[in-house]
């Protein structure tokens, strides 16, 4: 039994396998953009804490230098950390650090005592 074509039957039956072939294509493609934004997305948040981290560390110096630190504004080349500093014994601070759009907080509760800081605790916030 041998299986003939019609006239037209070859052109339906290639449209089928070009519309699953870039159903496929689409599907990867979207996969791929997806994944490279959720990389994206995760950096920044990275460097974002990596900044609220300096800032806290930078809080911790001023203190050390001037019991009587705030807070203030560090900018730099990739964003902005904004420190706080809370509180007379123990002393919060909070560091929040924003970097295109990712924002990620540490707080850290140190105790001032005689010349002495003393960090407490040491954590990421929402």
């Amino acid at each position: 039994m041998t299986l003939r074509l019609r006239s037209g039957q070859t052109l339906v039956v290639l449209l089928v396998f070009v519309a699953m072939a870039m159903a496929v294509v689409s599907a990867a493609v979207a996969v791929v953009i997806s994944n490279t934004q959720s990389g994206s997305r995760y950096e920044l948040g990275q460097m974002a804490l990596g900044l609220a981290e300096s800032g806290a560390e930078e809080a911790l110096l001023l203190l050390l230098r001037d019991p009587s630190f705030a807070g203030e504004t560090l900018t730099t080349v990739d964003g902005t950390a904004t420190i706080s500093v809370t509180g007379s014994d123990p002393k919060t601070i909070n560091s929040v650090a924003t970097v295109e759009g990712a924002t990620r907080k540490i707080q850290v509760v140190a105790d001032y005592t005689v010349g002495v800081l003393e960090v407490q605790t040491w954590r990421e916030i929402e």
